[in-house]
């Protein structure tokens, strides 16, 4: 597999950056791999090509193919790549094989101290809320960096068909992060449409897109910042986003960081309820429901998010409008591990603290009944959770 170097092209206010992919069982028919920026943004551009290797990684691991990048791409990140590979041949043997990952001419690190200027990866959603809380309060003890900056992606979790939910997300974040002096930074990028539509991919290689997007902005910062979905006590591997092979996705211009994993989900709406509480009525962890620019309340995540709000004792915040109900949770199905997980750390947070109410029975059932589903190897159609309903099922 070789990409091309990179290319630039310019359409109004939009900047596209770009290379050919060309596989060795078929050169005659290149793929596309672009993002495309802001042109107000283009100075934060990376003049390296480790964007690209990041985003080809995985798919030339699935077929095999040594991948070579037309361009520079900075040693540190070919050297971390390749335990990387490690890990992943580990979790996936097989799915994946290792590859030999080669490019025109191999970058030094970046020159001079570290400024410690970051930027973030943010959806909207608990996670990467309340990695910015906890960085622009400087809620993270030696751990915080100046973070100045949030990529949102279209693309990602909300498809490159659905253009108004996505502008509609953006308009709505962009003042509620400038409130706390990060810039919101748009990126619309083909790379999940291109080689990730199955979902069984997408859980691998999301993590390698969010840290292409991040160094693709490597020109304007030192660090990028990954919201953890898990705490260190609940981790589940192989996930596509983990604090094992996170750092190792840092190149010689970007280091990575998978944020806050030594906090949970109950503790961060808890937390962005004291610190953030606009944040907690703006967010939108929603992928499943009609509007991917709100809440639906009747997915698992927006269930089990409610339900983490719930358990923390904190109020649930207007960005869920819906009440849900024992029903709704008992009606849950098609859960993978991914999602029971979160559940079950709810669940025993709520038997820590004694709670008796109704819900957390329902959740008990809830986690049962699925549990025995994926034991069974039940799944649904495309292998999506189903949406809650009245009927409890």
């Amino acid at each position: 597999m070789k990409t091309s170097a990179a290319t630039r092209t310019y359409d109004g206010e939009w900047v596209e950056i770009g290379v050919e992919v060309t596989r060795d069982a078929d050169p005659s028919a290149p793929d596309r791999l672009w993002y495309r920026i802001e042109r107000r943004h283009e100075s934060l551009l990376t003049d390296t090509m480790d964007p690209f290797v990041l985003a080809t990684l995985f798919a030339a691991m699935r077929t095999g193919e040594d991948l070579h990048v037309g361009g520079g791409v900075t040693g540190t990140l070919l050297d971390n790549l390749d335990e990387f590979q490690s890990a992943w041949l580990q979790w996936r043997p097989e799915r994946y094989h290792r590859v030999t990952i080669t490019a025109e001419e191999e970058l030094p690190d970046r020159a001079g101290p570290d400024d410690r200027s970051a930027v973030q990866t943010f959806s909207g959603g608990v996670d990467s809320a309340f990695t910015t809380i906890r960085h622009v309060s400087q809620a993270a003890g030696r751990q915080s960096l100046q973070l100045t900056g949030a990529v949102m992606v279209h693309g990602f979790d909300i498809p490159l068909t659905e253009r108004e939910s996505y502008e509609s997300l953006r308009h709505r974040s962009a003042p509620l992060l400038q409130k706390v002096g990060v810039d919101l930074i748009p990126v619309v990028t083909n790379f999940r449409s291109l080689w990730h539509s199955d979902l069984g991919h997408w859980e691998d290689a999301f993590g390698t897109g969010m840290t292409s997007v991040l160094t693709l902005v490597g020109g304007g910062f030192r660090h990028g910042l990954i919201a953890s979905s898990e705490p260190y006590s609940s981790l589940l591997l192989p996930w596509g986003s983990n604090p094992v092979t996170d750092p190792m996705l840092s190149g010689g211009r970007m280091r990575i960081h998978h944020d806050a994993a030594g906090v949970d989900r109950n503790e961060k709406v808890a937390g962005l309820a004291r610190l953030w509480p606009e944040g907690a009525d703006n967010l939108r962890v929603c992928w499943q429901g009609e509007h991917k620019d709100r809440n639906c309340c009747r997915c698992e995540k927006c269930i089990r998010t409610i339900l983490n709000f719930r358990v923390s004792g904190s109020e649930v915040p207007a960005s869920f409008p819906h009440e849900v109900t024992e029903e709704h949770i008992l009606s849950l199905r098609g859960l993978s591990e991914a999602h029971v997980n979160p559940l079950r750390q709810i669940l025993a947070a709520a038997q820590a603290r004694r709670l008796e109410e109704p819900w957390v029975s329902a959740l008990a059932d809830c986690i049962a009944a699925n549990e025995e589903e994926i034991a069974q190897g039940i799944s649904y159609e495309g292998g999506f959770p189903l949406l809650a309903t009245d009927s409890g099922r």
